[in-house]
């Protein structure tokens, strides 16, 4: 809020009847004071006892008492030889209450009122509160509201109190009718006002306050078209007058503009002078200004920031550079000349850190590329600032340097962070696809215990996973930066959402180091090893197991059914072929294996990761600068008994469209590829990709189910089965009675069989002339949902802009985007029946899925919470999810 200021003036009633008498002073009484002390009166008074009283004393009294502001009225007496002061004393202010503000905080302006002299306690004056009443309305009308008033009553209260209470009227915002520029010629007005905040509105732009008058923001006008000039060669450009005229009802604003362009100007000439410290070549190199040029302030001003960058670089930290033009107004050319100061080098004291109260420092000493002791180099003290804020541990990093007390040529380097939440805690309880109940927990934290060291421990329950594991990072294993890292995990997964039925059992681990290789960049290797147990269980999809598969025990099909009923026809026995007698056709088998029909369901796999990063970003989380790109190629090992790779590519790319990086453009991608080789076709099933929702791994795609596009399962197969009913006979073939004279019977269990039919729909026959039989198959789903099979190929992208939210103070802990996603998961290895059925593609641009929306991520103590409301554009079939929130998802 601007700091309102306000001016005082204080009137007395003077008397006095001091006899013009010289006199000694003998004694001094001082009367009619009530809450000040004698003392301070004593105190203020120019005369003591044994001083001699003259004409001019009296006044001199007077003056001295009224210049405390503590009276009304002040009286001077003589007694004989003795002194009397008489005083009223002002009222003191009791008690202030406001009412009516919302625009001002009450706040604010009882801490104005009181840099005014009027506060609870002191010393009432009259003309400081009408000071106040008109600076409070000057306030209003800065912001537009010419309409705001303010009534101001004062209450006398006992014992010389006033309470004051202030009744505002705030009005309503003055609207810019118009504005009009005067004096013109080289630009069109229509052209210079789209250089305003301020204007007119356009019916389109209902929600903008672009027509609400405020005087900062009219200031901040001005200078955009001052310097628009300037930067255009009209160096003797002046805004003449800028009148605003108010309607009756203050409702609407009239501003006009009086400008004088003058004439445009060129460079002539460009000069350097001053201590060049033998960099006259480098100072050179970063002039933007060339003779011939029009002349342009933006240019003078952008060389004079580069040159005390580079001999701040240099060790002149307090180097100065000043462009000056001469202007030279017969032939309309402008010389400049660049004035260098580079006072003495200087050298780095100390360094500093504050607002660390969890992080060593260590930890962000590590991080300096300034040293101490050194030369000091603002591209270094820049570049550790950077550094400082891309370890995600700081919500803010802030340098200043300031110079050593008693030196010429020594600063101290002062970094100020605050520090936020080091990583997530997440704790969920919810139900998934399918409705399943699930538990998951999980602690990651980037700084543990302030020491700059990645801890994360995950316990994991629910419907579809079991799981525990444990990860940490040392970033500094080696004082050169070579990071160190380990991982092991146990996990049972079934089926996770969306994706079809498959059960994996695995544990093992992972060695992780990387090594800088240059500021940005830096090159990984991972060596891990990892044991897994395939249990597909029933239902098994085709793509696992190849189904339908003869039940153990089984070895029957039933050719025509058992009638023990009369009354349903006649008694007969059921009449069993044997199944090894029948053809593969008539088995009706799939003739495609699955992945455990040819490789088992038991690995022990070793893999190799490489990963090449370019960390660019301006900070390590929510950055909104920069970019980042990583690399990762993964591949087992011999000796695995698996053998395939992994090849993956993503990215984040921000473009700042405004200065204070509000509005940013942002991309983000990720792809990825898997294959086998040697005596492995295909990409293991449960290493695909997947994508869709909110999910880790590169697969996001916002507005369908978690894990739902791409390749579909075939549905598992079995046999059709059918008890019959046979009658028991001895061996020459007689029915084998009970006591009671009824047949014995007994139950026979077979394969139910259909009729076996050419390409016509005819049955097919036997050379005896008789229908020839196939088993009846029936195709089923455990969960319709689960389905999702994933795939070896991975496309997906994001186009986001970020925007700012009203009203929200620290927007460095919120980011809101509107947004597009694109992409889906494909599979070069399709099998037979899946391409039947439409249900699998190679890399298909038509297949590709879109959704659009808004989302919403905050970080929170626990971890980021992230919110998105998307519109997807898929087709038929598919599973999609407009709303979705994640809680605590890691880093």
């Amino acid at each position: 809020m601007k700091k309102l200021f306000f001016s005082l003036l204080l009137a007395f009633g003077l008397s006095t009847s001091v006899n013009a008498q010289q006199f000694t002073i003998a004694d001094i009484i001082v009367d009619g004071y009530q809450r000040i002390s004698p003392g301070i009166i004593y105190n203020l008074l120019p005369v003591g006892i044994g001083d001699e009283v003259t004409a001019t004393t009296p006044a001199e009294i007077i003056r001295a008492l009224a210049a405390s502001e503590y009276f009304d009225e002040i009286e001077v007496a003589r007694e004989g030889n003795i002194l009397v002061v008489t005083v009223l004393e002002r009222p003191s202010v009791a008690e202030i209450s406001i009412e009516g503000n919302s625009v001002l905080e009450t706040e604010d302006i009882i801490d104005n009122m009181s840099g005014a002299g009027i506060a609870e306690g002191q010393i009432f004056t009259r003309a400081a509160l009408e000071a106040i009443q008109q600076g409070i309305q000057d306030v209003y009308s800065s912001r537009g509201r010419y309409g705001a008033a303010v009534d101001i009553e004062v209450e006398d209260l006992p014992r010389n109190r006033v309470a004051i209470s202030l009744d505002i009227n705030e009005g309503e915002e003055s609207r810019i009718r118009h504005v009009n520029i005067v004096g013109n010629t080289a630009f069109e007005e229509e052209e210079l006002l789209q250089l305003f905040e301020l204007g007119t509105k356009p019916w389109y732009m209902f929600l903008s306050r672009r027509d609400r008058y405020s005087r900062e923001q009219f200031q901040g006008d001005l200078e955009r078209l001052e310097s628009h000039y300037l930067d255009n060669g009209y160096v003797e450009f002046n805004i003449d007058s800028t009148p605003i005229a108010i309607t009756p009802d203050r409702k609407e604003v009239y501003i006009t503009i009086n400008i004088t362009e003058g004439d445009q100007y060129t460079v002539s000439a460009v000069d350097l002078a001053g201590d060049l410290v033998d960099a006259e070549n480098l100072l050179r190199a970063s002039i933007f200004v060339r003779p011939g040029q029009i002349y342009s302030q933006g240019l003078v001003t952008g060389t004079e920031e580069i040159m005390v960058q580079f001999l701040g670089n240099l060790g002149y930290a307090f180097a100065e550079a000043t462009g000056v033009p001469e202007v030279n107004e017969e032939d309309q050319t402008v010389e400049v000349t660049f004035f260098i100061e580079p006072g003495n080098r200087t050298y780095v004291n100390r360094i500093n850190f504050s607002g660390n109260l969890s992080t060593s420092d260590e930890v962000l000493r590590r991080e300096m590329r300034q040293l101490e002791a050194a030369p000091a180099s603002s591209m270094q003290i820049e570049q550790s600032k950077v550094r400082l804020e891309r370890l995600g541990y700081f919500e803010t990093v802030e340098v200043e340097t300031e110079e050593v007390a008693g030196t010429e040529d020594q600063i101290d380097v002062n970094y100020s962070v605050a520090e936020q939440n080091f990583g997530a805690v997440s704790f969920q309880v919810g139900t998934g696809g399918g409705g399943d109940f699930f538990i998951s927990s999980s602690l990651q934290a980037q700084n543990f215990l302030g020491t700059g060291r990645t801890v994360g421990i995950g316990i994991n329950k629910s419907r579809f996973q079991k799981g525990l594991n444990f990860r940490y990072v040392d970033p500094y294993f080696t004082p050169d930066g070579v990071s160190r890292g380990f991982n092991i995990f146990a996990q049972e997964i079934d089926s996770p959402f969306n994706v079809s039925n498959f059960n994996t059992t695995s544990y093992g681990g992972s060695v992780s180091f990387s090594y800088p290789l240059s500021e940005i960049q830096s090159l990984g290797f991972d060596i891990g090893y990892t044991h897994t147990e395939l249990s597909a269980g029933l239902g098994s999809v085709q793509e696992i197991i190849s189904s339908p598969i003869l039940f153990e025990g089984v070895d029957k099909y039933i050719i025509s059914p058992a009638n023990n009923n009369p009354f349903e026809g006649p008694v007969v026995d059921s009449v069993l072929g044997d199944v090894n007698d029948l053809s593969e056709l008539q088995l009706n088998r799939n003739t495609d294996p699955g992945f455990v029909d040819r490789y088992g369901d038991t690995f022990d796999n070793f893999t190799i990761t490489g990963n090449w990063s370019r960390f660019a970003l301006n900070r390590g989380q929510l950055a909104n600068d920069g970019s980042l790109h990583q690399i990762g190629v993964e591949v087992t090992l011999p000796g695995s008994d698996l053998e395939y790779g992994r090849i993956s590519y993503s990215n984040q790319i921000y473009w700042p469209i405004t200065q204070n990086r509000e509005w940013v453009v942002g991309l983000r991608t990720n792809l990825g590829y898997g294959f086998g080789y040697g005596d492995t076709e295909e990409l293991p099933f449960f290493n695909h990709f997947f994508a869709g929702g909110l999910i880790s791994g590169g697969g996001q795609v916002r507005g369908f189910d978690e894990n739902s596009l791409g390749p579909s399962s075939t549905a598992g197969a079995r046999y059709l089965t059918e008890s019959g009913i046979s009658l028991l006979r001895d061996e020459d073939g007689n029915i084998i009675r009970n006591l009671d004279g009824s047949a014995q019977v007994s139950s026979q269990i077979g394969y139910q069989t259909q009729t076996l039919r050419d390409a016509n729909g005819d049955p097919i026959l036997d050379a005896d002339g008789n229908e020839q039989v196939q088993l009846a198959v029936q195709n089923f789903f455990l969960d319709e949902d689960y389905d999702s099979f994933g795939g070896n190929i991975l496309t997906t992208a994001t186009l986001e802009l970020l925007f700012p939210i009203p009203f929200i103070p620290d927007r460095s802990r919120v980011r809101s985007a509107f947004f597009i996603d694109a992409g889906n998961v494909f599979s070069s290895n399709c099998t037979e029946r899946q391409k039947l059925l439409n249900n699998c593609s190679d890399f298909d641009f038509n297949e590709i899925r879109f959704a659009a929306g808004v989302s919403v991520t905050y970080l929170s103590p626990f971890g980021p919470l992230t919110f998105y409301l998307a519109q997807p554009f898929g087709k038929d079939g598919d599973d999609t999810k407009q709303f979705d929130f994640t809680v605590g998802t890691g880093f």
